[in-house]
């Protein structure tokens, strides 16, 4: 999200330049390159409903799939 917040706020800078600035913060360095940022871009609407209607996904990768609840 915060990646999303920083495109929406300079949108005259490059996807390079946005993988380089946050590639050289000295804290919370985030490493991706510009094929990732790009894929991201594409799914941002859906990423961004799916954060909406689940606030915790931030803290995982990937949604829990259950198919058989009874077994753990």
């Amino acid at each position: 999200m915060t990646v999303y917040s920083y495109v929406d706020s300079h949108p005259n800078v490059s996807q390079v330049d946005i993988v380089q600035h946050f590639n050289s913060l000295a804290t919370g360095a985030l490493l991706f390159d510009q094929s990732t940022l790009l894929w991201k871009l594409c799914d941002c609407l859906k990423m961004e409903a799916h954060i909406d209607t689940n606030p915790l996904t931030l803290s995982s990768k990937r949604p829990w799939v259950v198919t058989q609840p009874d077994i753990e």
